[in-house]
């Protein structure tokens, strides 16, 4: 009888698991000073929009496929994390704009996906970019070519974030950025380039893991990394990857991203999943002991933060153009 029932669990779970299937080193800190918006409140800000658009030939919306996160720090510094894919663009702009931004103090790609690097052109054409910061893998793409071409264009430096590397973006040092991942040898980044059989795991694998910090509150942002590299953060970071909010991996994707231990691990209070195109009960299961946010249309989650509390607000945005 135990059998039995041993073999209809497994049976069982091995259904729900096709069905649902959709797809420390040590170094000084770089202090990163600069202004930009007026502003009344001394908090943090985090903002996470979704745009939509119609494709060329339809009439129905789609979700802008990819991240893209605003940070707005307690004295106005504008933090860029990814910018969407490329049928953003407008959008994007747009928002930024309504906020109030005229320079960005510091744009971050995580890695060099194009629904993580989009926006970037746009971006560099009509904002002041400080400073620009990549993995150090450079794509063979279209957008990839672009986004190099404008950089130089528009003269923004640039540099390569990796293990160990500390941003800091206050003078009494409790806001700043820490990055765990990744720390790229020359196979690394001439596979990622060159390689197209080890395409999405390998370049994945490449994305940026760092934590921001101010004071007592933190986010983890992971960009697109698999189960490898998860594994590899708990094991080698442990509790150190404990936050307050989570960036949820790949886009909230179980199969290849998003382990029960990372999970656990980082324990987040709240966890965002930007472009859900995976989510289903499963992820949602995954996240059972953290609440999880999401849009399925246009709009801006908005987190609050001085330090300690934090809120969540999640707003209407009207399609731009």
């Amino acid at each position: 009888m135990r059998k039995i029932n041993f073999l209809f669990i497994i049976g069982f779970f091995t259904v729900i698991f096709i069905g649902c299937k959709t797809a420390p080193i040590e170094k000084k800190p770089v202090r990163y000073m600069s202004q930009n918006i007026i502003r009344t409140d001394q908090n943090l800000k985090i903002f996470f929009p979704e745009f939509f658009y119609t494709p060329e030939g339809e009439n129905k919306e789609k979700m802008v496929s990819g991240d893209g996160i605003i940070i707005i720090t307690p004295d106005n510094k504008c933090i860029m994390v990814d910018s969407f894919d490329t049928q953003a663009r407008d959008s994007l702009v747009s928002f930024l704009r309504e906020l109030g931004i005229k320079k960005i103090d510091c744009l971050i790609a995580s890695h060099n996906h194009s629904d993580h690097i989009g926006g970037v052109p746009a971006l560099l054409e009509n904002f002041q970019i400080e400073k620009y910061f990549w993995n150090g893998a450079n794509f063979n793409s279209e957008i990839n070519r672009e986004i190099n071409e404008s950089l130089i264009k528009h003269q923004v430096e640039c540099q390569i974030l990796k293990e160990g590397d500390l941003l800091q973006f206050s003078d009494d040092g409790q806001c700043y950025l820490e990055v765990f991942w990744p720390n790229l040898t020359k196979d690394i980044i001439h596979d990622a380039y060159y390689n197209p059989g080890r395409t999405a795991k390998l370049k994945n694998n490449t994305s940026l893991v760092f934590k921001f910090h101010y004071k007592e509150f933190s986010i983890l942002f992971t960009g697109d990394i698999y189960k490898e590299s998860d594994r590899m953060l708990v094991k080698k970071y442990g509790n150190k990857l404990k936050s307050t909010v989570l960036k949820v991996p790949h886009h909230g994707e179980f199969y290849t991203a998003n382990s029960p231990a990372f999970v656990k691990t980082v324990n987040p209070k709240l966890a965002v999943i930007q472009d859900n195109r995976y989510i289903n009960f499963i992820i949602s299961w995954i996240y059972r002991k953290t609440k999880l946010l999401y849009r399925n249309s246009p709009g801006c989650i908005v987190i609050q933060s001085d330090g300690y509390s934090y809120t969540v607000t999640d707003r209407y945005q009207k399609q731009r153009p």
